[in-house]
């Protein structure tokens, strides 16, 4: 697969930052990867899929081993492992914390409509709110976590976390209401 990468890669300078990129966290996106598909076949081609686009990516690729970086590589692994366990039709491996999501129309959408539409409205969230959404209420993060994860202020973390809520329980309300008529 490395090979396979690095033939996608022109600038040499970009060939190396990709080598130390795969070797750093390959084993860190396969971990992710298994935690959420529990089957080897299907957290190789996530981590693969990853690779590949990160290869294609990897001049907008600053650092390697930045907190940015890492964070961009956990959401990414963890949408695409998502992804390929929707479209295998597995049933869901992740779950959520219900004190995490306090409203009562989180819970009553919970409840009537499940994990996965939960899951489809956080990942129609602009991408400011969606990745730490899902870094808080899908994977349970604290906010000092995912203030450390994606290199931003707590207060920032704060702030998105609760306009992405608000957009969030909008969403939802309107998916309710289709739901109960």
């Amino acid at each position: 697969m490395l090979a396979a990468c690095l033939a996608l890669i022109d600038e040499p300078a970009d060939r190396e930052k990709f080598e130390n990129l795969y070797y750093t966290y390959k084993d860190m996106m396969f971990k992710l990867a298994m935690s959420i598909l529990h089957n080897d076949a299907f957290a190789q081609e996530t981590v693969q899929d990853c690779f590949f686009k990160i290869a294609k990516i990897i001049g907008e690729i600053s650092s390697v081993e930045s907190n940015k970086t890492k964070a961009q590589i956990v959401i990414m692994t963890k949408n695409r492992a998502r992804y390929n366990l929707r479209a295998e039709h597995s049933e869901k491996t992740d779950t959520i914390n219900d004190t995490q999501i306090s409203e009562k129309v989180f819970n009553d959408i919970l409840s009537e409509l499940g994990f996965e539409k939960l899951s489809k409205l956080i990942d129609g969230l602009d991408p400011t709110y969606r990745d730490v959404m899902v870094l808080r209420i899908i994977d349970g993060y604290s906010v000092n976590e995912i203030s450390e994860i994606c290199d931003i202020p707590y207060r920032t973390v704060e702030t998105r976390l609760l306009r992405g809520r608000k957009i969030l329980k909008e969403k939802m309300e309107e998916e309710y209401d289709k739901f109960s008529i």
